[in-house]
């Protein structure tokens, strides 16, 4: 009952924003937070050898609709001078060029190739034709990014709720037949926090990718409530019990510091409010702890787990209270990911250029090289990727890998004199090395650098 109020509430809520924003020209600001954290088992099955159409997939329609009425310039490929165009753009063409060859290779074999080829062409190619025709301003894509962050400081807070008391009100949004991989996990006694990404490890993903986002709009405008919304990035990263995200939160922070920061007025100002949301998360858990023992084992055995990761050696079991199953599954979370890289290994022996095939894992066609302890070692089947560089070479081999480099390098070149686009470059290649690839938050720095190219909309 109660998932069949969430759902029809939300999706009237969200029809009627639909409408108002296309009709007040403002479907960009709605458009790009549904497609960064709407959920894709929200939407209508048709078959399973297509894809779902998901609520996202229903507004890139409506947007590219939008788009052909409220463009401000047209993209007409016979009038491009190539010649002129300046040479780091054609590693964005390759970028696509390749992986529409790499998935065509198996088209014919395996229908989530085909659904890949879509999404590449459909969901990224077009959009970044239809925002290149929209010619957003400064102003509007400063707009843009403040809904982003708004949305994300939602799931933030929900996220921090869902952990605590188990309390899944996305759970109401799913609309399919098909089953889609959804991964609960329990960690030091909590559920782990995930909302509509499917998976803590992306959760904590897409915190660490809005965090950029979150540091620019506190700088840029100076205003207290974006340190309150860092103050829940942080606590949401360490409900998701993702030790990589909160390993990458303190690289973030410093290559912020260091390499953002240039002046000793703006360093002072980031150090005076990064001294107060730090005691202010502390006292939080500090207090939260003290009440109810199983928050305190849960921060204080978050603690000693990420320290484990840098060469310590706590008990995680040490402190679990009663009704507790300890620390959980997947003690040695670096090693589970970089034993994933063995993947490639096996899969150059096969098929090297094209690799396997989109979904190769879900086919379990994918071998890992594990320790199984006791001195026993085997390849195993796999049935996840948790590190981007594996998933590309696994599914779309050298041919596809060489893709996603050519856009990563095209992103690198274009973001030149620009400190926070180099973050949020730093931000995803980190990202890279906890789960498999976020395609819609890439697409979302190319965005925000190719409007910063076009329109001189320097995020700095």
């Amino acid at each position: 009952m109660f998932n069949s109020i969430v759902l029809c509430t939300f999706s009237i809520t969200l029809l009627l924003a639909n409408i108002y924003c296309f009709i007040k020209k403002k479907y960009l600001y709605l458009f790009i937070p549904c497609v960064l954290f709407l959920p894709n088992y929200y939407g209508i099955e048709f078959s399973s050898s297509l894809p779902l159409l998901s609520v996202t997939r229903m507004m890139y329609i409506v947007f590219y609709i939008y788009t052909f009425i409220n463009k401000r310039r047209d993209f007409v490929i016979k009038e491009i001078d190539f010649k002129k165009l300046p040479k780091e753009y054609y590693l964005l063409f390759g970028y696509f060029i390749l992986r529409i060859i790499s998935n065509l290779y198996y088209v014919t074999t395996y229908g989530q190739a085909l659904k890949t080829l879509l999404v590449v062409i459909f969901e990224q190619l077009l959009l970044l034709v239809a925002v290149y025709m929209l010619a957003p301003t400064k102003a509007e894509m400063i707009t843009m990014i403040k809904a982003v962050v708004w949305a994300a400081s939602f799931l933030f807070v929900v996220g921090v709720i869902e952990s605590i008391n188990e309390f899944r009100p996305f759970d109401g949004l799913y609309t399919i037949s098909r089953n889609i991989y959804i991964l609960f996990y329990y960690r030091l006694g909590l559920l782990r926090a995930q909302t509509t990404m499917m998976a803590p490890a992306l959760y904590g993903n897409m915190c660490i990718l809005i965090l950029p986002l979150i540091l620019y709009l506190y700088d840029y405008l100076r205003e207290k409530k974006y340190i309150v919304i860092a103050g829940l990035d942080v606590l949401a990263i360490i409900h998701s019990g993702s030790r990589s995200d909160m390993i990458f939160l303190f690289m973030v922070i410093a290559i912020y510091f260091i390499y953002v920061l240039k002046s000793k007025e703006r360093r002072m100002f980031f150090v005076k409010h990064f001294v107060i949301v730090s005691l202010a998360l502390l006292s939080y858990m500090g207090i939260a702890g003290f009440y109810n023992d199983n928050l305190r084992y849960y921060y204080v055995g978050t603690a000693k787990s990420v320290l484990n990761e840098v060469g310590f050696d706590f008990d995680l079991d040490e402190g679990a209270p009663v009704n507790t199953n300890g620390f959980g599954g997947n003690y040695n979370g670096s090693v589970s990911r970089t034993r994933q890289f063995t993947g490639m290994y096996y899969v150059a022996q096969i098929n090297p250029l094209f690799g396997l095939g989109s979904g190769a894992q879900t086919r379990r066609q994918v071998q890992f090289y594990w320790h199984f302890g006791n001195g026993k070692d085997g390849w195993i089947s796999a049935t996840a990727y948790d590190v981007g560089w594996v998933e590309i070479f696994c599914d779309e081999g050298l041919i596809g890998m060489l893709g996603l480099c050519s856009l990563l390098v095209f992103m690198v070149v274009k973001s030149r004199g620009d400190r926070f686009l180099v973050l949020s470059n730093v931000c995803y290649l980190l990202s890279m090395l906890s789960t498999g690839n976020m395609y819609s938050f890439l697409m979302l720095y190319v965005v925000l650098i190719m409007n910063r190219s076009y329109n001189e909309c320097q995020l700095a």
